[in-house]
């Protein structure tokens, strides 16, 4: 379905309009836009803009991502007909989406409407529209209502993966609205805490025609009637300004309220430049953020599939991350769905992280400060499982409160607090930023202080255990010892140890012996015959899994209970072959590779997050053929729809980010070598015949070029 150029993805006609509002959509780190439009008889839950940020209580303690009114919203007087040509197209370069059709009525007059659409990277609050129509062989008159479409309304979708909700909510209120000469103007104010408060501006012109006011409740609007002559082309253009203000209190709130009366902050602000100036301003932008992140592979041949999807998902990556803002961090789709209502997960910790980190330092350091600075909402975490320290959550939204609301994945898959450990040393290694004080060591220690309290100490054996736990396979359901879980809490142990060594840490921390007790007896089950680290307790006990993965990539939850999944040796995604690659150092050759023996055949792959991983990891092997199969079913994940799911769930960032590292630690090889100097390790397929791409570390700008004959870095001059 999806064509591919260097630097555009395209598709001709319309055969599954979700998912192509999913491929299409659009952002900026600050706002985003599925491709949906009224016209096409999208829903209000369908036409979805958000806001990074933009959450708001559906129930007590429990958030969702709003759906802000329809900034895109348009409507025609075209008649009953049918489409007789339709293609859309995505640049990358610039972000410009555009869409080509012609519609032909039942009188067979046909009409060519022609619309592009942009968020801009250059200013985060612009976005525009161009409506161009042509009447083909006729002359006549068309009516088109344009503005902003209020009505818009949630579907908020279960934590649970096999359950679906048809209730819409409303959890915005229409505040104000006003029409002017040439631009519409609303605000809204969420419901329920009153904590978001949109505005929201059009500025609307047109070449041809006259334009009243439309008297449409809570969506100010412009009525225009359009005269069109045969072969004559007549464009309209919104040109848009949305402003939001967050509150996280009703207090602040209502301060707020009575602080902005006759304040210009959220009042009308119209966008006198052009459809056409904003666009080039946007590509300047966008040309800045492709100078640190473009990969350019040389392939054998003429296919340009791979360049053009990898490209994709560094787009992706780059446009749906608040890289000016640490006080949020990134949803697991963004702001391409509100699938998981929105909510940040380990994703954005070690599937996301390392590409901001290596390409825009700041943006990585924005996301460590969200970590660092929603230690107190950790600390409160923890104490409501009455357990000292920090416990982070599996899924927050506004600060570090917990979201999810199922026990076996909120309270068990407890892995999440040692991996925001690891993304922190990860960051200060990479970035050698020396800036954030002790913030870091009041972390590690912090979260050391709720490992200490979550392990159980067996007095009989003299050992620790973590029960009642569930790792990243979560169809092995809720055991005991998971060995990525007690290697990355000792890990984490570690690191707190080190910071009061290093006297980084506030006095008064008193429980190191206990640390490097945990960390001397945690128990991991291991098969010293095969050298093999088993994945937790229960593992050997279960039975050989008799089912098999749908043959059109949908998971397997779809086809059997979680119950039953988990008392068979199956897992869903990567595990111990994750934790492989990124601390290596934790295993001898050996035993990686028996990890990867074991548990490479078991693994059904039935989260978006495990092929890019299992890509990375057998390069990291040396097995070529296993790397290639891995990294394109993870490359072409979201635009070929592997996994059925991309329409009703929007892009899988994580994905993106586990395909960018398949790429740069799999094939590249980079890593830290000695004193922290980059070093390359290529493994290439052999269809490649070159790969390079820039990276920073330690505030240093390198370009790597890796041929046939091998690899070579050089610094730049910034």
């Amino acid at each position: 379905m999806i064509q591919y150029e260097p630097w555009k993805i395209r598709c001709e006609g319309r055969e599954d309009t979700k998912f192509l509002e999913s491929i299409f959509s659009q952002a900026n780190g600050y706002l985003g836009s599925r491709c949906s439009f009224y016209m096409d008889g999208a829903k209000a839950y369908e036409r979805c803009n958000y806001l990074a940020g933009g959450f708001e209580y559906i129930s007590p303690g429990v958030t969702d991502m709003v759906n802000l009114p329809d900034l895109f919203f348009f409507r025609l007087s075209l008649g009953t007909g049918d489409y007789q040509s339709f293609s859309q197209s995505l640049d990358m370069s610039n972000g410009l989406f555009e869409r080509k059709s012609v519609w032909k009525d039942k009188e067979g007059r046909e009409t060519q409407i022609d619309i592009s659409r942009f968020i801009s990277m250059d200013n985060k609050h612009v976005s525009a529209l161009s409506l161009e129509l042509t009447a083909l062989n006729y002359n006549g008159n068309i009516d088109v209502l344009m503005g902003i479409d209020g009505k818009t309304v949630n579907l908020p979708v279960e934590d649970d993966q096999t359950k679906e909700n048809l209730d819409t909510l409303s959890l915005l209120s229409v505040s104000e609205t006003e029409t002017g000469e040439d631009y519409c103007f609303l605000k809204a104010d969420s419901k329920a805490s009153g904590r978001l408060h949109a505005a929201m501006t059009a500025r609307i012109f047109q070449t041809k025609g006259t334009a009243k006011d439309a008297l449409i409740p809570d969506c100010p609007a412009k009525e225009l009637n359009i005269p069109l002559v045969k072969g004559e082309m007549v464009r309209i253009e919104k040109i848009l300004y949305t402003e939001a203000v967050l509150q996280d209190s009703k207090a602040a709130s209502q301060a707020f309220q009575t602080l902005s009366k006759g304040s210009q902050n959220l009042r009308p602000h119209v966008i006198n430049h052009s459809f056409g100036e904003l666009l080039k301003d946007s590509q300047r932008a966008w040309k800045s953020r492709w100078d640190q992140a473009d990969i350019q592979i040389t392939q054998k041949g003429n296919d340009t599939s791979l360049q053009s999807a990898l490209r994709y998902s560094v787009f992706q990556l780059i446009q749906n991350c608040p890289w000016e803002d640490s006080g949020v961090s990134i949803g697991a789709r963004g702001l391409t769905h509100g699938r998981y209502k929105g909510c940040c997960f380990w994703d954005t910790d070690i599937f996301l992280l390392p590409f901001y980190l290596y390409t825009d330092p700041q943006a990585a350091r924005n996301l460590i400060l969200f970590r660092l600075n929603t230690l107190p909402d950790a600390e409160e975490n923890a104490k409501a499982l009455n357990l000292p320290g920090a416990r982070y959550p599996w899924m927050c939204a506004i600060g570090g409160i917990e979201q999810c609301q199922s026990w076996d994945i909120g309270r068990c898959e407890i892995h999440i607090t040692a991996d925001v450990a690891y993304a922190v040393e990860n960051y200060l290694n990479v970035s050698g930023d020396e800036t954030l004080d002790n913030l870091p060591a009041q972390l590690y220690v912090e979260t050391a202080r709720y490992w200490a309290g979550r392990f159980s100490y067996d007095k009989r054996k003299d050992v620790y255990n973590l029960l009642f736990v569930k790792g990243p396979d979560e169809y092995c359901g809720v055991s005991g010892n998971n060995a990525y879980t007690v290697l990355l809490a000792r890990h984490n142990l570690r690191l707190a140890l080190q910071a009061v060594r290093r006297k980084e840490a506030k006095a008064g921390v008193t429980e190191m012996n206990k640390w490097q007790d945990i960390i001397e007896k945690s128990r991991i089950e291991y098969d010293s015959d095969r050298d093999l680290y088993i994945q937790d307790d229960n593992f050997l006990r279960l039975e050989a899994f008799p089912g098999q993965k749908a043959g059109d990539g949908s998971a397997a939850y779809h086809q059997y209970d979680f119950d039953w999944l988990q008392r068979y040796q199956v897992l869903k995604q990567a595990d111990l072959v994750l934790l492989m690659v990124l601390k290596p150092e934790l295993f001898t050759k050996r035993q990686q590779k028996a990890i990867w023996d074991f548990y490479e055949p078991l693994t059904l792959h039935d989260s978006s997050l495990s092929f890019g991983i299992h890509a990375w990891a057998a390069a990291y092997l040396g097995l070529e053929e296993k790397a290639c199969e891995y990294f394109d079913k993870s490359l072409f994940l979201d635009l070929e729809d592997r996994m059925k799911n991309t329409g009703r769930e929007g892009i899988h960032l994580a994905a993106a980010g586990a395909t960018w590292q398949a790429v740069v630690f799999g094939f590249a090889g980079l890593s830290l070598g000695n004193g922290g100097r980059p070093e390359l390790t290529p493994r290439l397929p052999r269809d490649w015949e070159g790969l390079s791409f820039h990276f920073y570390i330690k505030g240093k700008r390198y370009l790597a070029v890796i041929d046939e004959k091998g690899g070579k870095i050089e610094a730049e001059e910034e």
